[in-house]
């Protein structure tokens, strides 16, 4: 049997049965099974599958958040929009962030708290490339939009082991604002 030292391992392993199996497969008696436990232990740490719930989101957003989010706006419109890709990128597939991402995108469409998750953070995403776009001189709204699609698009393929090459879709798109200017 194992021994659960704190609350952390048990939202981890919860977080990564949802991210990697699907939320369908998250029950009690599978998560104790894959923490080397038994189901009745599992009870002395939480009420309910609810309960677990509640706090993989609270717990994800914190370590999310943790990341920080800053603009480093210097440079040319490429250097900048390559920086902004590989950031994120770096934060969609980081190991601490990577299941709960996962486990969000898997929900979005189930659960409401996923969804509004999911929402905010292509939110923050948008609302970054809008300040990059204005710092580079490009007030255009469709061109903020549509690099912010491309990236959530990359980010997403990222959650599921797509490896893509963002940055030379950055150098791309940096070009059509300079053809643009």
């Amino acid at each position: 049997m194992a021994v659960i030292k704190d609350r952390s391992e048990i939202i981890d392993a919860a977080t990564g049965i949802i991210a990697f199996q699907g939320l369908d497969k998250l029950t009690m008696q599978s998560l104790a099974e894959e923490l080397g436990m038994n189901k009745a232990s599992l009870y002395h740490w939480y009420k309910s599958k609810d309960e677990i719930l509640d706090e993989v989101f609270s717990s994800g957003h914190k370590r999310l958040m943790s990341k920080g989010f800053r603009l480093e706006l210097e440079g040319s419109a490429e250097e900048v929009l390559k920086r902004a890709a590989t950031r994120w990128s770096g934060i969609f597939s980081s190991d601490d962030t990577l299941p709960y991402l996962r486990a969000i995108y898997s929900m979005r469409y189930s659960d409401e708290r996923a969804e509004e998750e999911a929402r905010a953070l292509a939110l923050m995403i948008k609302s970054q490339i809008d300040v990059i776009m204005t710092a580079l001189g490009y007030s255009d709204q469709f061109l903020s939009s549509l690099f912010t699609s491309l990236l959530l698009l990359h980010l997403e393929a990222l959650l599921y082991g797509e490896e893509e090459n963002f940055e030379d879709d950055a150098e791309s798109f940096a070009f059509l604002l300079e053809q643009n200017r």
